[in-house]
């Protein structure tokens, strides 16, 4: 084998690995990309973000959706379903849960808050804004005696499971 041939196809190898992980990595993420809508009640946000974001100048000055990662867990017992979802940074009264079927809704606003002026971002990796996650249930469960707490940046949601379940919303109870 020439050295061409040998260089060629370490490339296409290297290549191929690499089209490899990202689509796993595509594959194990898709889901919790999540847009977040920045609020028109915090001009800060736009304001500090926006100076050195290149998003922005990528869109030629048009508003732009920011993007996350909301990861969740979903396990799966004889008797529930539990959904662990985390989401840092936000309070109770940020979230609003639904159950309707096999879907699982979730939306809310975190709040951006930023303690002074001083200084400028030159990395902002976080999502600020209205955002909204559907998670797909593997089994139908009992909305009624579904309950979620809020902790540590957690949001946990168990939600027992049923058979012919109607929908509801779930009231988040502070985690202690």
């Amino acid at each position: 084998m020439s050295t061409f041939e040998n260089l060629s196809n370490n490339i296409r190898e290297g290549l191929d690995n690499l089209a490899e992980g990202w689509q796993h990595l595509w594959h194990k993420t898709r889901q919790s990309i999540t847009r977040y809508t920045p609020s028109e009640s915090q001009p800060d946000l736009r304001k500090d973000i926006s100076k050195n974001d290149s998003s922005r100048q990528l869109s030629g000055g048009r508003e732009t959706n920011y993007w996350g990662v909301l990861s969740a867990e979903v396990i799966e017992t004889n008797r529930e379903i539990e959904i662990h979802l985390e989401t840092p940074g936000m309070n109770t009264e940020d979230f609003q849960i639904s159950i309707d079927n096999l879907t699982l809704s979730i939306s809310g606003e975190k709040h951006y808050e930023r303690d002074s002026s001083d200084g400028q971002y030159h990395v902002s990796e976080r999502a600020y804004g209205r955002f909204e996650r559907t998670i797909p249930l593997p089994s139908p469960v009992d909305p009624r005696r579904t309950k979620a707490s809020y902790r540590n940046g957690v949001l946990l949601i168990t939600a027992p499971k049923a058979s012919g379940a109607k929908g509801r919303r779930i009231v988040i109870e502070n985690g202690g």
